[in-house]
């Protein structure tokens, strides 16, 4: 795509923004996957006293999902792909895949309010009925420390055009709406901030307001084919009568 952000590489930005706040960062402008590195340096001698690693590309050549699904950027630069591997005390619970995508979601919404953001379970992120993000959450021990390394994909400037449920920031915004730097910046003190938050709380039943605020996100979703009825502390969700698991969607 042609446009004055065409030059831009997502990673770099982020790996600018990272540096700026004293955050380790790994950038490279491309590589397999983020996650497969955050996982080779998990326990590295010298990262044992960062609680937060961020690694970040421009371009994933064996970028993954869930399960066998595989990630395609559309060019590279154009995604924030990348992996937040926190350094933790505990084992992280089942609830953490619903405040994790809680926390991308809320700092989608509070930079671009205007946009029709929603989440669809278990962790991708939409606008409208288009996808514009994925989360993939793994972790890995050694002895009693954990790292729960949080891989995020995120269209930014640009989605790939043979996949048609796919979209961007930079192409859903409205005409005469330009992406500006300082939006993305603001975008990323967010997520931070909500993504320390979530891990946070790795180990702990969700509040009535996540279960809220996950429900309504959840019921924006336009292909939901039935609206959820209820959510429960441990992250399963209600149709009437019939409860469904987070993790078995």
């Amino acid at each position: 795509m042609d446009t004055p952000l065409a030059d831009i590489r997502i990673g770099q930005v982020t790996s600018h923004w990272a540096e700026n706040n004293h955050l380790y960062v790994s950038y490279k402008s491309q590589q397999d996957s983020t996650n497969n590195l955050a996982k080779e340096e998990a326990f590295e001698e010298n990262l044992l006293e960062e609680s937060l690693c961020l690694y970040l590309t421009d371009h994933q050549t064996s970028g993954r999902g869930r399960g066998k699904n595989s990630w395609i950027d559309a060019q590279p630069g154009s995604c924030l792909l990348s992996s937040w591997s926190y350094l933790l005390g505990v084992k992280p619970q089942p609830t953490t895949s619903c405040l994790v995508g809680l926390a991308v979601y809320r700092a989608c919404v509070s930079t671009w309010p205007f946009l029709e953001w929603n989440l669809k379970a278990p962790n991708d992120i939409y606008i409208g009925d288009k996808k514009v993000c994925g989360i993939l959450l793994e972790n890995v021990s050694q002895a009693d420390e954990v790292r729960l390394i949080i891989g995020i994909g995120f269209n930014i400037t640009s989605s790939p055009a043979e996949v048609e449920t796919a979209t961007s920031i930079l192409e859903s915004l409205p005409p005469g709406a330009p992406l500006l730097g300082q939006d993305y910046t603001a975008f990323l003190d967010r997520l931070l901030f909500e993504l320390t938050d979530a891990v946070s709380h790795c180990e702990e039943q969700l509040t009535t307001s996540d279960q809220l605020s996950l429900l309504t996100a959840l019921n924006h979703h336009p292909l939901l084919k039935e609206k959820y009825t209820g959510m429960e502390a441990d992250g399963s969700l209600l149709i009437n009568d019939r409860k469904i698991s987070w993790t078995s969607l």
